[in-house]
């Protein structure tokens, strides 16, 4: 307990200075377990991408991490989140009205979208969930949207674990923790169904690959009607993959070697809307319980 006592307490500053320094985090990715839905219930991801206003860096990081992730996991239906920064990579398929620096992966379940969404929406109203200082509210500031689990997380078939050095052992650093974010959508004429179950093999060959150690996939989450209108059109699909390196551009570089060399089936995707992107950890995924002790 003192050692996630000690590590609330420095996140504040640290979470400034890593993002001012171009420095990288460690921290773990995402809830343990599959992440599935309880019975009854749907699992969600709604992904945040922003960018702070000029000059008030500080003050969106600090806020963000220390008192709005903290406001809105104590709502219905708000189970987790964490923090990730922008890294670039080569080749860069992030279309540009996509393009924000900071990203948070909220975790959502319920039976009812449109009340999970709405349940911030009345925070916010009623002052329980405070606006972030810094942060750029304008209607082509962040970009945001909602997918919904299709299927449990996976980790690699060969039970190889993230990476720590042993206690005895003060020469190896631990790796970098990146997630991937592959928003996809099949090819034109292809059909859902054979999309995902090539998805779910493209996932596994994946998983085999150095540095690749856990993956997602999800569907597009329909809007409820009593939710505003998304800005931005996403792709149908996403997978969230979990990996780790000494750079993410050494992993993306593995992946695109494996699917030249055929050891990974490309996958049959309409290249005009699909995008790709990574992100390093800037925070540790937190619950409810963190605020609640």
């Amino acid at each position: 307990m003192m050692n996630r006592f000690l590590k609330r307490l420095c996140i504040g500053a640290g979470v400034a200075l890593t993002l001012c320094t171009g420095a990288v985090a460690q921290w773990s990715i995402g809830a343990p377990g599959t992440r599935e839905a309880l019975k009854g219930a749907n699992r969600y991801v709604y992904l945040v991408m922003s960018d702070p206003l000029p000059g008030r860096e500080f003050e969106f990081n600090d806020f963000y991490q220390n008192t709005h992730m903290g406001d809105l996991v104590q709502l219905q239906g708000w189970i987790g989140a964490q923090r990730f920064r922008l890294v670039p990579v080569m080749p860069r398929t992030t279309q540009p009205l996509f393009r924000r620096g900071n990203l948070i992966i909220w975790d959502q379940e319920g039976d009812d979208l449109g009340k999970i969404q709405a349940e911030s929406r009345a925070a916010i109203a009623g002052g329980k969930s405070r606006l972030i200082p810094g942060f750029d509210y304008l209607p082509d500031g962040p970009v945001s949207t909602t997918y919904q689990v299709i299927g449990p997380r996976v980790t690699r078939a060969d039970g190889k674990k993230p990476f720590m050095p042993e206690a005895s052992d003060n020469k190896t650093p631990r790796p970098n923790r990146y997630v991937k974010l592959d928003f996809l959508e099949p090819a034109p004429g292809g059909s859902d169904a054979d999309f995902e179950t090539a998805l779910s093999k493209h996932v596994s060959e994946v998983l085999a690959l150095p540095g690749f150690m856990g993956a997602q996939r999800f569907h597009l989450a329909p809007t409820p009607p009593t939710s505003p209108p998304p800005r931005l059109a996403f792709a149908k699909y996403l997978v969230i993959w979990e990996t780790e390196g000494v750079n993410a551009q050494g992993l993306e570089d593995a992946l695109m070697a494996a699917t030249m060399n055929g050891q990974v089936k490309a996958l049959p995707i309409n290249a005009a809307t699909a995008q790709s992107s990574w992100w390093v950890t800037v925070s540790p995924h937190i619950d409810k319980d963190d605020f609640e002790r």
